[in-house]
């Protein structure tokens, strides 16, 4: 028989390949886990889009469609203000501490100065100090440099919790990649921060895509200490002024949902938008080393 033959007969035979019954299984176990995971997320968008009739009368469905309880939200609520508010201490909190934590664990990973493993032992052991533990030291600390009530009094305590677990994790990251290529970059006459900056963080850019991931949402949902520290209404976060949203909108169910979602909204995408680092980099952060 011909090779033409032979691959035109071969095709179908692949083409009806079977799966065992163990495949099936495990596709069906993730398809419920997907829904259980998914339907919370649909369940809240969906009343956000409903009268609050329709969500008292007809809880699981939907037979109005109320795109205007998002403007409520946003303007009456003063959701716009609190998003604000949220972006911008989020995002210089995540500035400084991903500077602070490549600096650290390139120090601890690859240069590894004298007493560098008792320092980063100590830094392991304030893992077990809660935040609970801290608050009053950081409230004193706060008011005597007379931060209260401003967004520093959010930026550096949020900065500085943050830190030692992804010291930890980069760390071991760092300690992982091939040190052939900083040999090479040095004897082409590289200095340390030109290697840093050229040759590993590229590398570790799973690593921090995953440490954007977890550190973005701590910060962004972070409500205890926001309330201890910010009176200010127009300087609150959108954690701490749902609150206020929720007292103002108790029984208006569609317009306090549709603020829920614009709170969960901006972690959904900067999750998505660095997932395709997310698996590689916890998993390296945590076997090497």
């Amino acid at each position: 028989m011909p090779r033409t033959q032979m691959h035109t007969a071969v095709q179908p035979a692949r083409k009806r390949k079977k799966h065992s019954v163990s495949y099936y299984v495990e596709q069906f176990i993730f398809i419920l886990m997907a829904a259980f995971v998914l339907y919370p997320l649909f369940f809240v968008l969906l009343t956000s889009l409903k009268t609050n009739t329709d969500v008292i009368l007809n809880p699981f469905g939907i037979s109005t469609f109320e795109p205007m309880n998002y403007i409520t939200a946003w303007y009456t609520g003063r959701v716009g203000s609190y998003l604000l508010n949220s972006v911008i201490t989020t995002l210089v909190t995540l500035f400084f501490q991903m500077i602070i934590i490549v600096l650290a664990s390139y120090a601890f990973g690859k240069l590894k100065p004298w007493g560098g493993g008792v320092l980063f032992s100590l830094l392991l052991m304030t893992m077990f100090v809660t935040s609970e533990m801290t608050t009053v030291p950081n409230y004193v600390t706060v008011r005597d440099m007379g931060l209260m009530g401003t967004r520093w009094s959010l930026i550096i305590p949020y900065t500085a919790s943050g830190l030692t677990m992804g010291t930890y994790i980069l760390t071991n990251y760092v300690r992982g990649l091939p040190k052939e290529l900083d040999e090479a970059a040095r004897i082409d006459g590289a200095g340390i921060f030109k290697i840093l900056w050229n040759v590993d963080l590229p590398l570790i850019t799973p690593a921090l895509a995953t440490l954007v991931i977890f550190n973005f949402n701590g910060v962004w949902s972070e409500f205890y200490w926001a309330l201890i520290v910010i009176k200010d209404e127009a300087l609150k976060t959108l954690p701490l002024g749902l609150i206020n949203f929720q007292s103002q909108f108790t029984s208006d169910y569609g317009v306090l949902t549709a603020g829920l979602v614009i709170l969960t909204v901006p972690v959904v995408i900067v999750y998505l938008f660095f997932s395709q680092y997310f698996i590689a980099g916890i998993s390296a952060g945590a076997v090497k080393g």
